[in-house]
């Protein structure tokens, strides 16, 4: 029996019409779903931006408020930012109201709101798409938890012990840079404690001296955690001498904060009394020697050397009590070489010594020695080269109340 074959007209006409719909419909989704995704790239990096701005408030005036926005300038720093961003609907919360670092002083919360209209997409829905995103950041101030950093990448023995004595480090690692197998080297059989030393080289150690703690070598270098502070500017400072300034005899001399030109030096029985704050040497450096006492609390001393001999030398056998600043952004330094000078800075404990804060140089050379017993010189050292010597005694007493800090903003969220 014979089948008909004639043509259904119309059919395929039908048929793409109805994939013509279905095209155009996946068309429009695909359209709108990538300004959808641009326009999300897009808060995403305001709220980025904003919480970065809102953090670097909160460290500033971390001294202030504590991590908390006390006068509103995080959440002010915030919403500008996102407002220059194209996101006026802005929310800050400080510190966050929700994931892992809800409540938590220092941190800062964003989410920032707003809408894509539609385009291709008409044809299935109406009303503009909803675009947010959020993101949380810290700016707070850190501990620095290391009782020496010697940041030298290279050097063979760019920590040395060359004394008979001992030196401790409690609660905190030293950390050696330099990435050669003899990074940290004792020559005079001294012994040198800490819970942990954290070397770059392999195996890092050497000399017949005695390391007690744990070895880690093999480490990633540190960078230098107190780069991203100012250089200590004399122009703010007043000028409190001209000359050179010098203490000797038996007089006791009461010293102001301030630029002294051709630095200070204390010899004899001569002794000086130093009032808080900032003493900038601006050439001459500073010297403290012979019998007389030294006061000095809340003060920071500033080398600016103008010669390999401008040092700061501390190593009276008198009184000495030293002290950094408790505020500011200088808080827990007291000794400050200048970044440029690879000068050497000498510091020797007594019996009759207490001497904390973090000495640094950031160039230079920390040479500490410690003769007699229970001296403690120091909270922390942060130098280019450190060297230790002396047949005593002392003790590097890391506290975070007294020790330098270190800058915190970075998104977390």
């Amino acid at each position: 029996m014979l089948v008909s074959r004639r043509p259904r007209k119309g059919t395929v006409v039908l048929l793409v019409a109805a994939c013509s719909i279905v095209l155009l419909g996946s068309l429009a989704l695909v359209v709108d779903g990538g300004l959808l995704q641009d326009d999300q790239k897009r808060a995403q990096s305001a709220a980025d931006a904003a919480t970065l701005a809102g953090a670097n408030i909160l460290f500033q005036k971390w001294q202030a408020f504590g991590g908390d926005d006390g006068d509103g300038g995080a959440k002010s720093a915030a919403t500008v930012s996102a407002a220059k961003n194209g996101f006026s609907n802005c929310d800050v919360f400080i510190p966050p109201t929700t994931g892992p670092y809800k409540g938590l002083k220092g941190y800062i919360e964003v989410i920032v709101t707003s809408s894509t209209k539609r385009s291709f997409s008409k044809i299935w829905g109406a009303g503009d798409l909803p675009v947010s995103a959020r993101a949380v950041a810290q700016g707070r101030w850190a501990d620095i938890k290391a009782g020496i950093m010697v940041l030298n990448p290279t050097k063979p023995g760019a920590l040395t012990n060359t004394g008979s004595g001992s030196l401790k480090v409690e609660g905190v690692p030293i950390i050696v840079n330099s990435n050669a197998p003899d990074a940290a080297t004792a020559t005079g059989g001294g012994i040198c404690t800490a819970p942990e030393f954290h070397i770059v080289g392999t195996p890092g150690i050497s000399g017949s001296g005695i390391w007690r703690g744990e070895i880690v070598n093999g480490q990633n270098p540190i960078p230098d955690p107190l780069a991203y502070l100012p250089e200590p500017d004399p122009t703010q400072m007043v000028v409190q001498s001209k000359n050179p300034t010098h203490i000797s005899g038996t007089k006791t001399e009461v010293l102001q904060p301030g630029v002294y030109k051709g630095g200070i030096t204390v010899s004899g029985q001569g002794s000086v009394i130093m009032l808080p704050g900032i003493y900038y040497m601006d050439g001459g450096g500073f010297t403290f020697t012979g019998q007389g006492s030294m006061q000095a609390s809340g003060v920071m001393v500033v080398n600016a050397p103008s010669s390999n001999s401008a040092n700061i030398s501390i190593n009276g056998t008198g009184s000495i009590s030293f002290s950094p600043p408790t505020e500011g952004i200088y808080r827990g330094i007291s000794l400050w070489q200048t970044r440029s000078s690879e000068n050497t800075l000498y510091v020797s404990g007594n019996g009759g010594s207490s001497m904390s804060g973090t000495f640094y140089a950031a160039r230079g050379t920390l040479n500490v020695t410690g003769n007699g017993t229970n001296n403690v010189i120091g909270s922390q050292y942060i130098s280019y080269n450190v060297e230790m010597g002396g047949n005593g005694a002392f003790s590097v007493d890391w506290t975070t109340d007294m020790s330098a800090r270190t800058r915190i903003i970075t998104l977390v969220e």
